[in-house]
């Protein structure tokens, strides 16, 4: 076990985004903030848009801030690589992949999908927004390079009139174009 996380919060993307990536040896728990009650962790990822850091914490605990306010560590939306690094720094990964809202709904809904292609009209259409063709392009495109930097990155296919697919690590010798 790499170490334990507690996420501490009511986001319900948030929490099944982070025990998504929770076979990566990290124990994952979430919280909703009245029920927490001072657990020791190895990070503790408070959502400060859900409730004030409490002023007592456990000794040795790392926490980190998750958020939209300004004075968050991290800003929502962000990849679990982000407190990955905090937790297990290795040098020369480079700088955490920062998302932005669009990027974070398109990466979610291809992640819930990993592996089986997501029709383009359904990503046009994420996080009630609606995308021309030309702009799902340029969007899938940013968020492409985004990932690239990161140590394994996922890649996102096109199935050409069908729509995109995330390939993780394991599945990224399957066919399809870019």
């Amino acid at each position: 076990m790499r170490g334990k996380v507690i996420y501490i919060g009511c986001d319900p993307d948030l929490s099944a985004f982070l025990s998504a990536y929770g076979t990566g040896g990290f124990q994952i728990t979430t919280l909703v903030p009245g029920r927490y009650r001072g657990e020791a962790a190895d990070l503790l990822l408070w959502d400060i848009d859900a409730a004030p850091l409490p002023t007592v914490l456990p000794v040795g605990t790392r926490v980190v801030t998750v958020g939209y306010r300004e004075g968050a560590d991290l800003r929502r939306p962000f990849l679990f690589s982000d407190f990955e690094k905090i937790l297990d720094p290795e040098p020369g990964t480079g700088a955490p992949v920062r998302l932005s809202p669009l990027d974070y709904d398109l990466y979610a809904t291809l992640s819930d999908s990993a592996g089986t292609t997501v029709s383009a009209a359904r990503l046009r259409t994420v996080g009630g927004r609606v995308l021309t063709p030309h702009a799902l392009g340029v969007a899938l495109s940013a968020l492409r390079r985004k990932l690239d930097r990161l140590p394994d990155p996922p890649v996102i296919r096109s199935d050409r009139g069908e729509g995109y697919r995330l390939l993780t690590s394991d599945r990224k010798g399957q066919g399809g174009g870019r």
